[in-house]
């Protein structure tokens, strides 16, 4: 076990295409860190950096208080879970799990008692004389599960290690890894492209884009408080809605204006370096709707329905829609835009296209965003 740190690392390929970009990041003894973004946003970069696979072209990389920027992958005592498994098909689930011991020579007896112990830790034990292709998706994953864990590393490095698997599947194994991972109290660094994942696995989350550190923090963190639209659009499911509408001052009241209603703003948000008019964001869960809603309606485009939970499409009225074209937001995966606002519910009602539902954004919920900036304000 050890901690993890990322000095200002950069890396530039030929051409001069940055992948990373004064990489800055602490990963502490024992903590499950997820890294998560869009593709090409350089997490996987991240990750071949800290394993040794690839240099680095500026900044320093320490495992356990030692810098390895200069060691090659065997002197830096991690294990890499891959998206393929990586085993080899003409050997059985033992030897597979045990040839990285052997290679070490580690005497045969510690080799087959610690293939014993990873086997039974992961429910492999009826499966050890087997060869990997007369095993599922999620078995032979946690077979490189177990070669990982027989080598006793100082962290674990896992690149899309669930990708290749179907939802159900994906689901139950992530959290047999957060389990293992605490049982074992290892450090881990994980890299995903998707959000669930990463909020349901990890104790901190490292939201990257485009080479640089968006947001680092707890899931509650990033859920709650994102540090930018792009946080807040990728982060959650769906992401959080934007629209553009007035601001409103009387007195020490700030207000938004949308479709004709004042909405009130929290109070405690120092909105005063911004001018008429913002851009706003609510999560879906959190738009009230119905008559108790008392705001102005909007109408249903579209139910799409997951049984007592459904996501209702509102039609946005052009003067509040929220346009990324032209920014540096726009065209990229993982950002939102859309054409109405989504409202998340869980409710037996039935809901249909083309009624009205009333509307309000409770004040404590309400994301206020620079437009120019994009940076969450107050």
């Amino acid at each position: 076990m050890a901690t993890i740190e990322f000095r200002n690392v950069s890396k530039t390929y030929g051409g001069g295409a940055v992948a990373l970009s004064d990489f800055s990041l602490s990963v502490a003894d024992g903590e499950f860190c997820v890294f998560v973004g869009p593709s090409g946003c350089g997490k996987s970069t991240a990750l071949k950096l800290l394993a040794g696979l690839e240099a680095t072209s500026g900044g320093e990389i320490h495992i356990g208080g030692e810098n390895v920027t200069d060691h090659g992958p065997g002197k830096r005592d991690i294990a890499m879970v891959f998206q393929n498994y990586a085993l080899y098909p003409h050997m059985s689930v033992r030897s597979n799990i045990g040839f990285g011991l052997k290679m070490h020579g580690v005497p045969r007896a510690e080799v087959a008692r610690k293939v014993e112990e990873a086997a039974a830790l992961l429910e492999l034990t009826d499966y050890l004389d087997r060869k990997p292709r007369a095993l599922s998706g999620g078995q032979r994953q946690r077979v490189a599960l177990g070669r990982a864990i027989v080598r006793e590393p100082k962290a674990f490095l896992m690149d899309e290690p669930l990708s290749n698997l179907d939802a159900k599947l994906r689901v139950q194994t992530r959290s047999q890894i957060v389990m293992l991972q605490r049982r074992l109290g290892v450090t881990a660094i994980y890299v995903t492209h998707d959000q669930t994942e990463a909020l349901t696995m990890a104790d901190r989350i490292v939201v990257m884009r485009k080479g640089l550190i968006q947001q680092v923090g707890s899931p509650d963190e990033l859920f709650h408080h994102p540090a930018n639209m792009f946080v807040a659009g990728f982060i959650g499911s769906p992401g959080m809605n934007f629209f553009r509408a007035p601001i409103e001052r009387d007195g020490e009241q700030v207000f938004l204006t949308f479709c004709g209603a004042r909405m009130s703003l929290n109070p405690a948000a120092d909105l005063s370096g911004l001018g008429d008019e913002a851009v706003f964001g609510i999560r879906p869960e959190h738009v009230v709707i119905g008559e108790a809603a008392g705001g102005p309606a909007l109408t249903v485009d579209l139910v799409e329905s997951l049984g007592t939970e459904k996501v209702l499409h509102l039609a946005l009225p052009d003067a509040y829609r929220m346009s990324l074209a032209g920014t540096d937001l726009g065209g990229e995966k993982g950002d939102v835009q859309r054409e109405g606002l989504l409202v998340r519910v869980i409710d037996d009602r039935s809901f249909r296209a083309g009624e009205s539902l009333p509307v309000r954004f409770p004040a404590d919920k309400i994301h206020v965003f620079d437009p120019r900036s994009h940076q969450t304000v107050g």
